[in-house]
């Protein structure tokens, strides 16, 4: 056994200084080889040669300026063209809603504490009154009287009213007279808010008649009128409270008979110094009346 071992042993050896010879190159150039390195390259500057040739030194490199480029340089990788981004979408338009106007409510609010006349009311009216229709021909013309009424104010600035009057006395012949009249009319308050408001008002009529002529010497003479006209007047309303107020006016009324004996019988018959006669149906004067009203 241990022939066996040694006889390997010497075997390994001879092999191993054989590859070691055969490693050394063959010029007999120092070959650059780090201690302990199983093998060794030639030095930079020996090239090998083919057998047989001389060996020439390598010639050195020419710098990198003076070097002939014999290729072309690779073209630049296309350009990739990058979209810009689209622009942001514009913001929204900013609405603007006005804020609508509070609905309005018709609500029948109280008036303040110093206006009296309500915004919508109903009134009873009574009062006095005297016709204005001049001396007369015998100088003692004149009626007196009174009536009564029903008043709605369906806003304070403006009111209609419905009247029964009834007067009597002598008329502008001297003549006993009874008269009732009816009319309407419209109140136009110039400062409703007041406590003594003025009033303008307008309004149209009937009124009937019965005239005696209790001094003429031929006998009794009886007439019956009908007439139908326009008045006009002026007037104040004092406030007293809310339920209650006094008022005056004047009246200026204008009428003419309506009646079927109107063509042939007129009311008024005058002869001047000539003998020349005029004759009329038409008449007019003024009327005066103090009274009151109360509200509800």
């Amino acid at each position: 056994m241990m022939k066996q071992i040694t006889f390997l042993t010497t075997v390994a050896l001879a092999l191993v200084a054989q590859s070691v010879a055969a490693a050394e190159p063959a010029t007999g150039a120092k070959a650059s080889c780090p201690p302990g390195s199983w093998f060794c390259a030639a030095p930079p500057d020996e090239q090998a040669s083919p057998a047989g040739q001389p060996v020439r030194p390598l010639q050195p490199l020419p710098p990198p300026d003076e070097a002939e480029t014999t290729t072309e340089p690779p073209p630049p990788p296309p350009a990739r063209v990058r979209r810009a981004p689209p622009p942001p979408p514009p913001p929204p338009p900013v609405i603007v809603h006005a804020p609508a106007a509070p609905p309005v409510y018709d609500y029948d609010r109280p008036p303040p504490s110093d206006v009296l006349a309500r915004r919508r009311e109903w009134g009873a009216t009574a009062r006095l009154e005297g016709a204005m229709i001049g001396g007369g021909v015998k100088d003692n013309a004149g009626m007196w009287g009174g009536g009564f009424g029903l008043r709605f104010k369906p806003m304070r600035a403006f009111g209609i009213e419905t009247d029964l009057d009834f007067l009597g006395g002598r008329d502008y012949q001297g003549f006993q007279r009874n008269e009732s009249a009816f009319s309407v009319n419209g109140l136009f308050y110039a400062n409703p808010e007041s406590r003594t408001a003025l009033y303008f008002l307008a309004g149209f009529g009937w009124s009937w008649a019965h005239a005696v002529c209790d001094f003429c010497t031929s006998g009794a003479v009886d007439n019956h009128y009908v007439y139908f006209g326009g008045q006009l007047g002026l007037g104040l309303e004092a406030r007293i409270t809310r339920s209650f107020a006094f008022d005056v006016d004047l009246r200026g009324f204008v009428r003419g008979r309506v009646d079927q004996q109107a063509a042939t019988q007129p009311e008024f018959v005058e002869v001047d110094a000539n003998g020349n006669q005029r004759q009329t149906n038409a008449s007019g004067g003024g009327l005066f009346t103090v009274g009151m009203t109360v509200y509800f």
